[in-house]
C-alpha cells in the first residue's frame, strides 16, 4: 500500500470515530463486517450510514431514545429489553434518519409498528426510536434498511 493511500484511509477512519458519540454503534460491529474483516475507511454502521441519512420528524412527545453498545441484542433487535439505556428524550423534533430495521413491537395510541430507526440527534447522539413515534407510517420513507 503506498503512503499516499495508507494516509488516506487512516484519515478517514480517524475521522469516522471522532464523529461518534455516546449512544453511537462503533462498540458493535456488524456481522457482514465481521465476515468481510476489517473496514478500509469507517469504523462503524453508524459512520458508514451517515452518508445516506434521511431528514425525518419525531412527531410524539417525551420520546426515548435508546442505545447499549455493550448489548449486540440492541443493535441486531432493537427492542425496550435489548436496548435499556436511554440515551435521550426528544419531543417535536428533526433528527437524522440513518437505517431502519425491525425488532419489538410497539403498539400505543391504537397503532402497531416493529420497525426502527436509528436516529442521529442534533447533539450526535445515535439511538434507536420506533418508527410509530416518527412521521411517515410502518417504515419511514427515505430512510433505508440497516445493512446488518
Amino acid at each position: 500500500m503506498n503512503t499516499r493511500r495508507l494516509l488516506k484511509a487512516t484519515t478517514a477512519a480517524a475521522a469516522a470515530v471522532a464523529a461518534l458519540t455516546l449512544g453511537s454503534p462503533a462498540a458493535v460491529a456488524s456481522p457482514a463486517a465481521a465476515q468481510a474483516g476489517p473496514p478500509t475507511t469507517t469504523a462503524s454502521p453508524a459512520a458508514s450510514m451517515s452518508a445516506a441519512a434521511t431528514s425525518v420528524y419525531i412527531w410524539a412527545t417525551r420520546v426515548n431514545v435508546r442505545y447499549d453498545g455493550a448489548d449486540a441484542d440492541c443493535v441486531h433487535y432493537p427492542s425496550r429489553g435489548s436496548c435499556v439505556k436511554i440515551v435521550a428524550t426528544v419531543s417535536r423534533t428533526t433528527a437524522e434518519g440513518m437505517c431502519q430495521h425491525p425488532g419489538e413491537e410497539i403498539v400505543d395510541s391504537g397503532y402497531r409498528n416493529r420497525w426502527w430507526t436509528l436516529l442521529k440527534l442534533p447533539d450526535g447522539t445515535i439511538g434507536w426510536v420506533n418508527n410509530i413515534y416518527i412521521q411517515g407510517g410502518e417504515k419511514i420513507a427515505g430512510v433505508p434498511d440497516c445493512g446488518w
